[in-house]
């Protein structure tokens, strides 16, 4: 698997970024989501989830922690770890029973996550890059089936 970087400048370039990501929904996937805030995690799960399955009922888990969607059979959790200030209260809100979970797990802000303790299985990267005035892309970089 490589890396591939997607200039993203609107919400409609989704689709083709996602033709490219070889997400396996079916089994146990692990997917951290790194990048600055407002730089699109929480969008680019929404697009991924409306694309697949044309749900359209994400919203942002930052006040909640971890929102569960059951999809057509599918459970996925979606974490934003943001508030999370200690590594400890990841024991305390459930975190890891719930990574033990046959599912999707889609987690913003793991870098309060210690590296040995879970194996991700994509890491997706998300960067905000202004181009001219008032107009803001987005660089989205993504493992790509090779």
């Amino acid at each position: 698997m490589r890396n591939r970087n997607f200039l993203v400048p609107f919400i409609k370039n989704y689709p083709s970024i996602f033709r490219e990501l070889n997400l396996n929904f079916g089994k146990k996937t692990i997917i951290l989501l790194k990048g600055q805030l407002g730089s699109g995690k929480t969008t680019f799960v929404k697009e991924l989830l409306f694309y697949k399955y044309k749900f359209n009922d994400v919203n942002s888990p930052t006040f909640g922690i971890i929102n569960t969607y059951n999809i057509k059979e599918n459970l996925i959790f979606h974490y934003d770890l943001y508030r999370i200030n200690n590594v400890s209260e990841l024991d305390e809100i459930g975190f890891y029973d719930n990574l033990e979970t046959e599912a999707v797990h889609f987690i913003e802000w793991p870098e309060i996550i210690p590296l040995k303790l879970i194996n991700a299985n994509f890491i997706i990267s998300f960067e905000i890059n202004i181009r001219k005035m008032h107009s803001t892309y987005r660089i989205i970089d993504i493992p790509t089936a090779e």
